[in-house]
């Protein structure tokens, strides 16, 4: 095998090449400075930031998107500190993201150096593997690694390098990628497994299909189609994976969870087996909504994931499947070929037709409201009838941009990109950026409330300064809503620390050289929402909405009444 002379940052900027690498987010550092000179010559754009969080964010959002490992780097110390949110938010999305940590000189290391912090001990919570490059010759074979691990676990992916080790020479190793890794996709389940989810799903009365990340993730939605179309299962998505599977389609319910469905949780209350494709079964996402309990629990439960260790770990199982969700979904499809199923795939479809058809009626009557400022919902719909064909929508997270999930219901998989089971406020705007720049010839669109947008809102500037042209939709109702509304029902509206006093966040927008507009009539959002489309530039839609008209609580699962013994704080 072929060797060619190199120096550390060659032969780092090499792996990087050679892998395809074409974007790494990052805040220029003198740890990374020598490779950073490079970059430009093997075709790789640094994306200059404005906080290293979000350019973990943005790692995330190109991963998600483009369905490779998206990769970030941060200057040792404080610049990998401040990486931390986005790459938990990573890890719990099951995003492939590889993070560069230029550490301290390796003839410093362990003295207390300027700027020295145990990268590898910090991060280990939130990465799924850890290189630490201890040998200067060994950093090609480090970024290898580090991307055959990111293909195969799903997740972030660290490699620790001493800033010392970029000058070193020596005679690197020339491998391609076909040669050291896979896609890390994974087989099918056993057969005997299988063949029982099989046999329980042709003889369910009133089989329903749950679609979760694992759907979009590989590619499964046609294959789920056939298999809906095979049982005659009306098929919910999992709550924040509207996308998996299409509304539009006859057996498409919309996602259940928070603001989601009616029409999806009406109808899985009543299966009798319930099939879970590609997803953890999240508890937070199966909690009672609109006074709803819509998990059966007489139903028996097969769960499919890629990990094993998800299967059974929120609800009991009658079977478990583990492996790829497409390869387990074609395998189910050929196992019920020769079987004869027991549901009534009419009466299936029509239960769908009409329950869809009552939601959604009552989705119009519930946001056809007059008033001002605009009610949340208001906006919601105007928007919803107002979005391009094929749009990615990224909605944070919070009591307005969560809403948004009854309205978003793409045909398309991967273009609903939800805050993901962090649940991290304000990680919208950096996600977006990052899926834009996967699929820059696609509309991306953001969700966003005021304070989600205070958090990173100086992402503006790189998304003026990258040219990347994303709409963002700041639903500015001047409190924290989801906190507001815990102390509306909890709390007898004693409100404390959920108002915010904003600045005009249109003018500050357009200050940081993108196009903006404030908006406070619902007929104007269609018109804005074409022109801000349309336009060459990044474009932020300030709507103002009632700060009083709040969505009902994420959490009453784990809020309680206030319970004061102390006479200080009764009453």
């Amino acid at each position: 095998m072929k060797t060619r002379h190199m120096t550390g940052s060659e032969a780092f900027t090499e792996a990087l090449r050679i892998e395809g690498v074409e974007v790494i987010y990052g805040i220029v550092g003198s740890a990374f400075m020598d490779p950073l000179d490079i970059f430009n010559r093997a075709g790789i754009r640094f994306v200059q930031v404005r906080h290293e969080q979000s350019a973990a964010l943005m790692a995330e959002g190109y991963g998600r998107a483009k369905g490779v490992p998206g990769v970030c780097i941060g200057q040792n110390g404080p610049g990998v500190t401040n990486l931390v949110t986005g790459l938990a938010s990573a890890k719990l999305n099951h995003t492939p993201v590889v993070v560069i940590t230029p550490a301290v000189p390796s003839t410093l290391m362990g003295t207390g150096a300027f700027q020295e912090i145990d990268q590898v001990d910090m991060l280990r919570p939130v990465t799924v593997h850890q290189v630490a490059v201890r040998r200067a010759d060994r950093i090609g074979e480090a970024i290898r690694t580090a991307f055959r691990a990111a293909w195969a676990l799903g997740g972030p992916v660290q490699v620790d390098i001493p800033r010392d080790y970029f000058y070193a020479e020596w005679d690197e190793l020339e491998l391609l990628p076909s040669q050291y890794r896979t896609d890390g996709r994974r087989g099918g389940a056993r057969g005997d497994q299988v063949a029982a989810a099989a046999d329980m799903l042709a003889d369910a009365k009133f089989p329903v299909i749950l679609a979760g990340l694992g759907v979009v993730r590989s590619g499964a939605t046609e294959l789920v189609k056939e298999l809906a179309e095979t049982l005659g299962a009306p098929v919910a998505n999992i709550f924040m994976h509207n996308d998996a599977f299409p509304m539009s389609h006859p057996l498409g319910l919309g996602a259940i969870g928070y603001q989601g469905s009616k029409a999806a949780m009406r109808v899985v209350a009543d299966a009798d087996v319930i099939l879970a494709l590609g997803t953890r079964l999240n508890n937070f996402g199966l909690n009672p909504q609109h006074g709803i309990d819509f998990f059966p629990a007489d139903a028996r439960l097969i769960q499919n994931s890629h990990d094993p260790l998800e299967l059974g770990a929120q609800r009991p199982i009658s079977v478990g499947l583990c492996g790829d969700c497409a390869q387990v979904a074609g395998q189910l499809i050929t196992a019920l070929a020769d079987r004869t199923v027991s549901s009534d795939s009419a009466a299936a479809r029509a239960r769908v037709a009409g329950e869809k058809t009552a939601w959604l009626a009552e989705l119009e009557q519930m946001s056809n409201v007059e008033g001002s400022p605009m009610h949340p919902r208001r906006a919601l719909w105007e928007l919803s009838r107002a979005m391009p064909e094929g749009v990615t929508v990224v909605a944070d997270i919070g009591n307005v941009s969560g809403t948004a999930s009854a309205y978003f219901n793409p045909d398309r998989p991967g273009r609903f990109l939800g805050a993901g089971s962090l649940g991290g406020i304000g990680v919208s705007y950096p996600t977006a950026i990052g899926a834009k720049m996967a699929r820059p010839d696609e509309p991306v669109c953001v969700i966003v409330g005021d304070g989600a947008w205070s958090m990173t809102l100086q992402e503006v500037m790189t998304a003026a300064s990258e040219k990347v042209n994303i709409v963002a939709i700041l639903m500015n109702n001047g409190v924290y809503g989801a906190e507001r509304r815990n102390q509306y029902d909890f709390f007898d509206e004693r409100y404390f620390w959920t108002e915010l006093e904003n600045p005009d966040f249109s003018r500050v927008a357009e200050d940081m050289g993108v196009i903006a507009e404030r908006i406070t009539n619902p007929g104007d959002i269609a018109p804005a929402l074409d022109r801000a489309f349309k336009a060459d530039a990044p474009v932020v839609l300030e709507l103002m909405v009632d700060g009083k008209m709040l969505s009902e609580p994420y959490r009453r699962d784990a809020l309680q009444k206030p319970r004061r013994h102390l006479p200080l704080y009764q009453n």
